[in-house]
């Protein structure tokens, strides 16, 4: 099979790239020179940074082209330089789960980090050991859910049946692809209900708390000093930005889904499918350090 257009290279691998270096000098800053109020919040702001590099890592190495096959399967072919280090799927396999599973909680981590924001509006902050804890919930239910994703995965046989029959104009080579079968009755289930009832959600919970943050900063912060209503103001600038580029993660499952429904195929969909999220992921840590 062919590999990437070269535009689409250009794009992954910038995205990865200004991900990796912003996301580190982010995390280092975090870690090293965080004021003491903003303590509890930088739990936050560091487990995101944490899954953006992880992500942005994982994607650089695997850089997957998703292919639809139906309703009940989906393929997914290697093109990135991971294929220079091993031909052992089952390593590459394990690090596109990665992958997915860091976009997921990319985007549940930010939407916490939004609802954060307004509630120390309202409320004393929490303690650093309440944000762990709670952090750490939200990061195992999903963890569980993707070990279930990882050990979903079909055999080059399997896979090659529903190859040959919705894309057998395609010449593709299974000892470079990877996949999932029967995905609405296996164990790759959980993790894709989970992950595509948390983007929509999500979306509303962004929406939601954006109005309500502005209505309050508006009309019910004369208790505020004018540099905490600065700083406020300041956070929602920068997670406002971030939640909009990662609505981009919703047109990549509106390309999926016209994939999977035959109504077009293309190779800049099969490959946009995750290259929307490595721009939504690269974008973060430039903000935030932007805003900061």
């Amino acid at each position: 099979m062919l590999g990437p257009p070269v535009i689409l290279s250009i794009i992954h691998y910038s995205a990865c790239s200004i991900s990796l270096i912003f996301g580190s000098i982010l995390l280092l800053l975090l870690i090293f020179y965080t004021p003491s109020h903003l303590n509890a919040f930088a739990v936050l702001l560091r487990t995101v940074t944490v899954i953006e590099l992880s992500t942005s890592l994982a994607a650089a190495l695997v850089f997957p082209r998703i292919i639809p096959l139906g309703l009940d399967a989906a393929a997914g072919v290697i093109n990135g330089s991971i294929k220079l280090m091993t031909k052992n799927l089952s390593i590459s396999w394990i690090f596109y789960t990665c992958e997915l599973h860091g976009t997921l909680q990319y985007n549940v981590f930010m939407s916490v980090c939004y609802c954060y924001r307004y509630y120390v509006l309202r409320r004393a902050a929490p303690s650093v050991a309440q944000i762990h804890l709670f952090a750490s919930i939200i990061f195992i239910i999903s963890f569980v859910l993707y070990v279930l994703f990882g050990l979903s995965r079909a055999s080059p046989d399997d896979l090659g049946v529903y190859i040959n029959y919705y894309v057998s104009q395609y010449d593709i080579e299974l000892n470079e692809t990877f996949g999932v079968v029967n995905v609405l009755n296996s164990l790759a289930t959980p993790a894709i209900v989970w992950t595509v009832l948390t983007a929509c959600v999500l979306s509303v919970v962004n929406v939601s708390i954006s109005r309500t943050h502005i209505r309050y900063l508006k009309y019910n912060s004369e208790h505020l000093s004018e540099q905490t209503r600065a700083s406020h103001k300041q956070f929602f600038i920068a997670l406002t930005l971030q939640a909009i580029f990662g609505q981009l993660l919703l047109l990549s499952a509106g390309g999926y889904a016209m994939e999977q429904l035959n109504l077009l195929r293309s190779p800049f969909l099969e490959y946009g499918t995750h290259m929307t999220s490595e721009i939504a992921i690269s974008t973060s840590p430039v903000i935030t350090l932007s805003l900061s």
